[in-house]
C-alpha cells in the first residue's frame, strides 16, 4: 500500500463527475495548477474525468471494474499518477484511506492524506440534471451511475467529521452537496 508520502501538497482541487463540470471550469484549475508556487498545488481527478483534466497529477477511481473497462484510454491519455483504494489494478497504486463509498469523497481523503490543509471540490453535483448523472453520460455497460446518490450527503458529513480542521470548500456549479461552504472556483484559486 501507498504510505510512503511524496512532498506535501497545501491546496487540492478534486475535480469529480458531476453533470454541472465544464471543460471551461478545467481549463481554468489547469492555469492555477501551473502558476507560479504550483508544487504545492495539486489536481485529482476522478473516475472519467480525465477526459477533461488529461494533465491532473492524480486519477483516482474506487472500482476495479470502471479501471479494467477505461485502462486502455488511460494509459493513451492520461501521464499522471493512477490510484484507487486499498486495491491495485494493473498500474494502479493502492492507497490506504478510509472508504466513504464513493469516489469523490474519497479523492478528498487521498488529498488529505497527501497533506492538503485546503481542498477544493468541482464537479461535486450529488444531484442529477437534466437527467444527466455526469458530464460525460452514462458509464457503459454494467458500471455504476451514481445509483448510491442518495447516500453522499451522509458520506460526506462523515468526512467532514473526521476532518474538521481542512478546509473543504465546494466550488461546483450546481450541487445538492450542503455540508461544506459554496464559492466561487476564481475566487479560491486566486486566495493566497
Amino acid at each position: 500500500m501507498a504510505d510512503m508520502t511524496p512532498a506535501p501538497w497545501s491546496v487540492v482541487v478534486c475535480i469529480a463527475s458531476g453533470p454541472s463540470l465544464t471543460a471551461e471550469d478545467c481549463a481554468v484549475v489547469r492555469r492555477w495548477r501551473q502558476a507560479d508556487g504550483a508544487e504545492a498545488r495539486a489536481v485529482i481527478c476522478t473516475n472519467t474525468s480525465f477526459r477533461l483534466a488529461p494533465w491532473a497529477d492524480v486519477l483516482f477511481a474506487m472500482d476495479r471494474a470502471w479501471w479494467y473497462q477505461h485502462m486502455p484510454e488511460v494509459k493513451r491519455a492520461f501521464a499522471g499518477e493512477l490510484a484507487a483504494l486499498n486495491h491495485a489494478a494493473h498500474d494502479v497504486v493502492p492507497w490506504r484511506i478510509k472508504d466513504y463509498r464513493n469516489s469523490g469523497a474519497a479523492a478528498v481523503a487521498l488529498a488529505i492524506k497527501r497533506g492538503a490543509r485546503r481542498v477544493i471540490l468541482l464537479g461535486y453535483d450529488v444531484q442529477y440534471r437534466a437527467g444527466l448523472r455526469h458530464w460525460h453520460g452514462d458509464h457503459p455497460g454494467k458500471l455504476g451511475n451514481a445509483d448510491r446518490i442518495a447516500a453522499w450527503p451522509a458520506q460526506f458529513e462523515q468526512l467532514r467529521r473526521d476532518h474538521p480542521a481542512i478546509d473543504i470548500i465546494n466550488c461546483s456549479r450546481e450541487t445538492a452537496l450542503t455540508v461544506f461552504p459554496r464559492a466561487q472556483l476564481q475566487a479560491m484559486l486566486n486566495e493566497r
